[in-house]
This record gives structure tokens, sequence and C-alpha cells, in this order.
């Protein structure tokens, strides 16, 4: 005890509990009391906090805020200082940030690129805007899921970004070229293409944590591998996913294509911070699953549109029908 404390001294550290002394606070001196998994859990619900341990689904170690518990935001509302008090500074910063982006998008990408989807039939712009925001949504809140799982893994933030962040950006940027070739142009393969990449992504948060498990001691190349398994094939199958929807909606009419760029690139940024959020006040597995039902759902939006294009709505088609009600 006399080394673990002079130890604690030297570095600067407090100590909260410790059997020679009493706990620091009454909500410590509760939960060393506790005997039991139920005992502890029923605690936690009674202060409105988070006092479960951190796991790797949720290995946000310094949040003790619950966000889906309105008792726990009205009582850090009222606490001037302390960890829960930071925590809901934090989730205000985080929802400041992505009131800024929609605002920042919605002047720079939505307004100016709005005119050109009127030009085009309803249906071809609800479809279509439906396509490219699920897109920029499933792939935010799988890139940041993964490159949290990721970091742990790795050991250290900067190297889940770097081999993550680039890992999935190159994949990615790789699967678009490769549809290029190998293009998803009848209705099994859209559906083919959507049901694998979701059932990819909901598999990976079942066996991943196997291999983390197996090989969390290895060296970092090795780690870097493990972890290049798990991205690079959801990355090359989101990669299609951008391509595969401009095909197809330009196949019917070329002129929203602004449009639909400004709303992909819109559901991105704003995806970052929800994703962030989403991990944290659930888990890194739900992000993951959020990105893998966005991705599920753009089969059968992907089938309607191309249904409609092989009924005949071509741009000139659609150019003759403006001229007749014009004429």
């Amino acid at each position: 005890m006399a080394k673990l404390r002079d130890a604690t001294t030297k570095l600067g550290f407090a100590v909260l509990v410790s059997p020679d002394q009493a706990a620091a606070s009454p909500v410590l001196a509760q939960v060393m009391q506790a005997t039991s998994a139920d005992a502890f859990a029923s605690l936690a619900r009674s202060y409105h906090i988070d006092l479960t341990p951190p796991t790797d689904d949720r290995p946000f170690f310094f949040n003790q805020l619950l966000l889906t518990d309105f008792a726990s935001i009205e009582e850090a509302q009222q606490t001037r200082e302390g960890v829960v008090r930071g925590n809901l500074d934090a989730t205000w910063t985080i929802g400041v940030l992505v009131l800024l982006s929609f605002a920042l998008v919605l002047l720079t990408m939505i307004v100016p690129s709005l005119p050109s989807v009127r030009r085009a039939p309803v249906w071809l712009g609800t479809l279509g805007t439906l396509y490219f925001a699920l897109i920029g949504l499933g792939f935010i809140f799988v890139e940041i899921g993964m490159i949290q799982r990721v970091s742990l893994f790795l050991g250290h933030p900067v190297y889940g970004m770097a081999i993550g962040l680039f890992s999935i950006i190159l994949s990615t940027g790789v699967g678009s070229l490769v549809s290029e070739r190998l293009q998803l142009d009848s209705p099994k393969r859209l559906l083919g293409w959507s049901g694998l990449l979701f059932l990819f992504i909901v598999l990976l948060t079942v066996w991943f944590p196997i291999l983390v498990h197996i090989f969390e001691g290895g060296e970092l190349p090795v780690r870097a591998l493990v972890s290049l398994m798990a991205i690079v094939p959801a990355g090359l199958l989101m990669g299609f996913g951008l391509p595969t929807g401009m095909r197809l909606v330009n196949a019917i009419d070329t002129r929203p294509t602004p449009w639909f760029w400004a709303v992909n690139g819109s559901a991105g940024v704003l995806a970052a911070g929800l994703a962030v959020a989403t991990s944290i006040a659930l888990s890194i597995n739900v992000s993951l699953w959020t990105g893998a039902a966005c991705y599920l759902l753009l089969g059968p939006i992907s089938l309607a549109l191309r249904r409609f294009c092989q009924a005949g709505a071509s741009p000139n088609l659609l150019s003759a029908e403006a001229r007749q009600k014009a004429g």
C-alpha cells in the first residue's frame, strides 16, 4: 500500500478508493458495497449515470452521461462541475457541430444545387435523393465505426486513423474503379451487392472481436493485417454504391446530377457527428448496424430506379414531354 501511494503521489493521481480509507464519494462507497451484477445495475439506474465498465463495443470510459435517460441529462444540467457535467458539455459541442455543419452544407451545397432537381421528375428526385443520402450516411457510419474498432485493436488512435482511414478510403476508390468493369446492371446483381454488403457488416461485429481476442498480443504489422481483413472487403463493396447510382440516374435524366452529388456530400458531413454520438450513447456496433441498414435499403431503391430506366424514361423523352407542355 505504501508503494502504491508513493507511485500515485509521484504521478499526480488522486486515490478515490482504497482499503485503508473511506471512498471519495457516496456513489463510490455504494459501488464498493454492491455484491452482484444486478445490485450494481440497480445502483447505476438509481443515480442516472453510466457506471458500466468499458468494453471494446463501448470503450468510452470517460463518459458517464446517459443520453437515453432524460433524468441523467437534467441532473447534469444542474451540476456546475464534475465528470457528468463535462460529458454534457461535450455532447452539446457535438450537437452544435452538427447544426453548424447543417447550416454550411445548406448554404454551400443544397441551395446552389436545388434548381437542378426542380427540372427533373418528382419521382426521380425523390428516389435519387433517398439513394444518395443513404450512401452518404451508410459510408460514414461504417467508416467511423470501423476506425473506432481498429483503434482499440491497434493500440493507439493515430494507428486507427492512419491504417483504418487510409485503407477504407483507398479500398472504396478501388471498388468504384472495379464497378466500371463489373457493373451492377441487373436486379440480381443489385440485390446481391446490397445484401452481401449488409451481411458482411453485420457479421463483422461477430467475427472481428474473435480475431481481436486471438491476435491482440501480436506485433503491430500482424494486427494491421487483421484490421485490413475487416476494412478492405467492406470498402471494396461500398465503392460500388456511388458510381452505380450515378449510372442509374444519368440513364434517366442528367439534369439533377448536381443535386445528387450535393445530397451525398451533405449526408456524409452530417453523419460524422451523428455516428460519434451514436457510438458513445449506444455502442460502436449500433453505428455499424445503422450503416448496414442504409446499404440494405439501397437494394429496393436501386431496383425502382432501374425499372423507371427500362420503362423508357430517358433524357430525350423527358425533353420531348417538356417541349410539348411548353407548346
